[in-house]
């Protein structure tokens, strides 16, 4: 192969390459002028290919012609890319969709049932459970937390509750959303949609994540299943915490102190730090004494793992 040609076809492919970097990095205007140097190149190098051929023509055509057939490809080279421009700049936002939705792609496996992964619309019982409030504090949620007015009303009027219960939970809500604006600063906003024509808050709240193209964040067992149904990503911190529980095996053996009864009299229940269930054989006469008791089984059900334990006779 010609080593000239050789090397046009490893600028071609360079050139493909740089255009989708430009496209999707560099601003309008210079990646114009960056796009329609190249192209000019382009022009030019195709002129030297056919430099040679010409050359061996007889007298001024040869003397002449490949110097101009050059110089004349690289000014259509630059020209053709002018009437490019409007399929360009199209094209280019294509470009960009297509690369943000690769690097954004879930790095852990999983499916993406978000179209945008920027914001979270905060329920009213993530803010009063108030775990949301640590997980933020370490950094594991980078999104905006889009807080809405009238989830704030919501909890405004249960802090002026009557019934000591409600107050102290509208109080806790408060207090998470002042420490979530310390924590998160800029990425914390208040927005003021309020969607008079929908009377029911957790209507507003999917009404809400689905103008914003966001993710909702709650606690509600009901509301994770209705926002799930309409298609809406949902970050259930109660999921998250069943997620992060350790596994048991059977044949482990751990200290757990009874609590209260099961079902059955003669079964004891215990319970881990992190609220799971153990279920002790024989554990009824022990209550609120600490046993020895070794992992005999485990059963999933809706509301997480809880385990089946006998006591060891030391």
């Amino acid at each position: 192969m010609n080593p000239l040609l050789f090397i046009v076809f490893i600028f071609i492919a360079l050139l493909l390459v740089a255009i989708a970097i430009i496209e999707v990095h560099v601003k309008p205007a210079i990646k114009h002028v960056i796009l329609g140097l190249v192209t000019m190149i382009f022009g030019l190098m195709v002129g030297s290919l056919l430099a040679e051929p010409l050359s061996k023509l007889p007298g001024i055509f040869g003397q002449y012609l490949p110097i101009s057939v050059s110089v004349f490809l690289g000014a259509v080279g630059l020209v053709f890319y002018k009437k490019l421009i409007p399929i360009v700049d199209d094209s280019s936002k294509n470009i960009s969709r297509l690369f943000n939705s690769v690097i954004s792609q879930p790095l852990m496996g999983g499916q993406q049932k978000s179209k945008n992964f920027d914001s979270v619309v905060v329920d009213s019982s993530v803010l009063i459970d108030r775990r949301v409030v640590d997980i933020a504090k370490a950094g594991f949620l980078p999104q905006v937390l889009l807080v809405p007015r009238f989830v704030i009303k919501e909890i405004q009027n249960i802090a002026d509750s009557k019934e000591n219960d409600r107050r102290e939970k509208g109080h806790r809500g408060l207090d998470s959303i002042n420490d979530l604006k310390k924590i998160k600063q800029k990425t914390f906003e208040i927005t003021t949609e309020e969607f008079k024509d929908i009377p029911e808050v957790d209507h507003k709240l999917i009404a809400l994540a689905k103008k914003k193209n966001a993710s909702l964040l709650t606690t509600d067992f009901n509301l994770n299943k209705v926002a799930t149904s309409e298609g809406i990503s949902v970050l259930n911190i109660n999921e998250l915490a069943q997620s992060m529980r350790p596994d048991l095996l059977p044949g482990q053996e751990l200290i757990v102190k009874v609590i209260h009864h099961g079902k059955d009299k003669t079964q004891g229940v215990g319970y881990l730090e992190d609220g799971t269930m153990i279920v002790i054989e024989q554990g009824g006469n022990s209550l609120n004494k600490q046993l020895r008791v070794r992992i005999t089984r485990a059963l999933q059900t809706t509301a997480g793992k809880m385990y089946f334990a006998k006591v060891l006779n030391d």
